[in-house]
């Protein structure tokens, strides 16, 4: 760290919290408080605020309102200054490209719009630990997308682009521990069509073992 760096003597996560709406902004700040382990440490209310703030806040996380004007450019932005915060976006509409496009452009996790402000110290809890989920066909397309990408810069092809829609779901939702019952469930489909998938998925990647699917899903990222 820097000398005087204010996260120094912080006594839990340091966060700022950006919104456009101060209703929305004082409502996050109270539920945040409730957990020792966080304090908010400052509000912006305009994206050309949040990089000048954090510069000289250092917060630990940023939780920037998904309908900030020019949220994804302070997003891209954060990531080039000193402070280096993780970001989170909330309020987001759990669509692909919308997923995508706040991926790019550097956030560390989202909450969706359909999350329920009781929920929110929970979801922060599960982003900060590295726990994300989303929707199966978000998290498809983000597969599809980081794989393509993959094969691109490396100048060849990818397993991937044998797998179907449906059977990326499937193992997006493997590499997050999901049972087959589990996946049943988030799918809405039986057990067997389950199966049927997960033997075709680990066929298509020449793969043996569940273990070495979800450990697929995790080197794209790479």
């Amino acid at each position: 760290m820097q000398p005087n760096d204010p996260r120094e003597s912080a006594p839990g996560l340091r966060m700022l919290v950006a919104s456009e709406i101060r209703f929305l902004r004082d409502s996050l700040g109270e539920v945040l408080g409730r957990n020792q382990d966080r304090v908010v440490i400052g509000y912006a209310q305009e994206s050309s605020e949040i990089v000048r703030m954090s510069e000289a806040l250092m917060p630990d996380i940023v939780l920037l309102d998904a309908a900030l004007r020019d949220g994804i450019t302070a997003v891209r932005q954060l990531r080039e200054t000193t402070a280096k915060p993780r970001i989170i976006v909330f309020a987001v509409i759990e669509t692909a490209a919308s997923i995508l496009s706040w991926a790019e452009a550097g956030i560390t996790g989202y909450i969706s719009s359909n999350a329920a402000l009781c929920e929110l110290n929970a979801l922060m809890a599960d982003i900060e630990a590295g726990r994300q989920t989303c929707a199966p066909r978000v998290s498809a397309a983000l597969i599809e997308k980081v794989a393509a990408s993959g094969a691109q810069s490396r100048g060849q092809g990818m397993p991937v682009g044998k797998l179907t829609h449906r059977e990326l779901e499937i193992v997006s939702l493997i590499g997050s521990g999901l049972s087959n019952k589990e996946i049943a469930r988030r799918l809405n489909i039986g057990v067997a069509t389950t199966k049927s998938h997960v033997h075709s998925v680990l066929s298509k990647l020449q793969l043996q073992r569940r273990g070495q699917a979800a450990s697929w899903t995790r080197t794209l990222g790479r």
